[in-house]
């Protein structure tokens, strides 16, 4: 089990935040009453304890009301999946710049999480067929631990992710990336269109031909079938599920595994 320590203080320090520990499911925090409530873990060790108490405190310092993951505002054009990932690396990022001894704390807090499979025992084996806000996410988070391939234009809304500064710049960054997800996604459908010739009359294949030399119903359903299972294939394989990312993955369902297996 490990308890308050005397870095969690010193983080604290600019603020009088009220701290409880407690059976609690995942960490949170209490942005009008400004109390940071904590779950006690086991085994865990103290790194990731100190990763995931950096993580919070770094909401309680630098997220607006309308920023937390639990909030019900709804921001025109910004799912709040996205808003969760790229908010993450803003403040993860500042209280890094504020406290430099969290460096090596969060980069070792997250090797062992991601030894732990926590982040998917094969992630590195998919991670190209991620949407771009879980690509994100995990270069974000694991850093060097994970080889992310991106394209030109997504590894400049990754850099741009990387150097948000305030609230207002990480709702202009998700909005560019879901934009550029929608695009993807499109080109995506057009792609998956399977192509028919006017031109062909059949006549080199007149049983595989339905009525008026157009493709049969049944090979259309057996297309759709198999294009629709396809898909649920890879939604299942996929932390991203549909165009607005609703799935993606953030550093509270970490928390909330971490807590599930050890309380």
């Amino acid at each position: 089990m490990h308890q308050i320590n005397p870095l969690l203080a010193k983080l604290l320090a600019k603020e009088n935040l009220t701290v409880e520990h407690g059976n609690y499911k995942t960490a949170w925090f209490d942005v009008k009453n400004r109390v940071l409530g904590l779950p006690i873990w086991k085994n865990h060790g103290k790194d990731v304890y100190d990763l995931l108490v950096g993580h919070e405190v770094g909401h309680a310092l630098y997220t607006p009301l309308e920023g937390i993951h639990s909030s019900n505002d709804e921001i025109k054009g910004c799912p709040r999946s996205y808003i969760n990932v790229v908010e993450d690396a803003r403040i993860e990022r500042k209280i890094r710049e504020t406290y430099p001894g969290l460096v090596r704390t969060f980069k070792s807090g997250y090797k062992k999480l991601y030894d732990s499979g926590l982040f998917g025992d094969d992630i590195q084996d998919r991670v190209d067929e991620l949407k771009l806000i879980d690509k994100i996410n995990l270069k974000s988070k694991l850093n060097n631990l994970i080889d992310v391939p991106f394209n030109d234009e997504e590894l400049e809304l990754f850099y741009e992710t990387m150097n948000t500064q305030t609230f207002s710049d990480v709702c202009v960054v998700v909005k560019k990336i879901l934009a550029y997800q929608q695009e993807q996604d499109q080109t995506q459908k057009q792609d998956d269109v399977p192509q028919f010739d006017p031109t062909d009359s059949g006549d080199d294949s007149p049983d595989e031909m339905g009525h008026d030399d157009q493709p049969s119903t049944e090979s259309d359903d057996t297309e759709s079938d198999e294009k629709s299972n396809d898909d649920s294939e890879l939604s299942d394989d996929s932390p991203a599920q549909d165009e607005d990312g609703e799935s993606a993955d953030d550093i509270d369902k970490i928390i909330n595994e971490v807590v599930e297996e050890e309380v």
